[in-house]
């Protein structure tokens, strides 16, 4: 499956220089399992990156060289890491409702990543956890949120060019890590009418499926 500009191997923070290039992602989304990363197995990727970086360095202070970077990230950051990923990547199943300058992904379970660009190529908002920028980067559509705390989160969407499959790559890193964990999950379109079952949400009594 070819997807547009593989995101997954673009710098997590290059900057922005593509223009726009808005596509239709609207629709209902659910993951594909076999095709998306598993999040252990991206987090041993990090660790051996750790590893590598810590022998540089000790071979380094062996020559008497100096090396530039803070101190490494211990077990306990990673695994701190890890369960920020894990719960920023749980929902398995997307909404994308999407308008000329104003476009929402609804997340099982999670928060809404929304979007109001005005005809800006980048919209900036501030609140009380911290700054958003979101935006079109070329086709891919990406959100980067900066919480006050540091912790960093990045997600970046893209569209398969036969348009029934999306790539939700998501970068979350913390001011003790500086080695960004990144996850790559793929996304199939669905009709959410052919379940068998028809849910809506209620202010009372939450979400609430009856069968057909």
């Amino acid at each position: 499956m070819a997807l547009i500009s593989a995101c997954s191997n673009d710098p997590v923070k290059e900057e922005i220089t593509r223009r726009a290039s808005p596509v239709d992602m609207s629709g209902h989304w659910e993951m594909d399992y076999a095709k998306s990363d598993n999040l252990q197995d991206q987090l041993n990727s990090v660790a051996r990156q750790i590893r590598r970086e810590a022998a540089r360095r000790e071979q380094l202070a062996k020559e008497g060289r100096g090396f530039p970077g803070g101190p490494l990230p211990a077990r306990r950051d990673l695994i701190t890491l890890a369960r920020l990923a894990e719960i920023i990547t749980e929902p398995t199943l997307l909404e994308v409702i999407q308008a000329a300058e104003r476009i929402r992904v609804k997340r099982e379970n999670s928060f809404a990543l929304v979007c109001e660009t005005d005809g800006a190529a980048i919209s900036i908002t501030m609140d009380l956890l911290g700054e958003q920028r979101c935006g079109w980067d070329g086709a891919q559509l990406f959100f980067m949120l900066t919480l006050q705390e540091g912790l960093e989160v990045t997600h970046r969407l893209s569209q398969s060019n036969e348009g029934d499959a999306l790539l939700l790559v998501t970068s979350v890193e913390t001011p003790d890590t500086k080695f960004p964990l990144v996850v790559s999950q793929y996304f199939k379109r669905y009709d959410p009418e052919s379940l068998g079952y028809q849910c809506e949400r209620t202010l009372t009594r939450g979400r609430i499926c009856t069968t057909r």
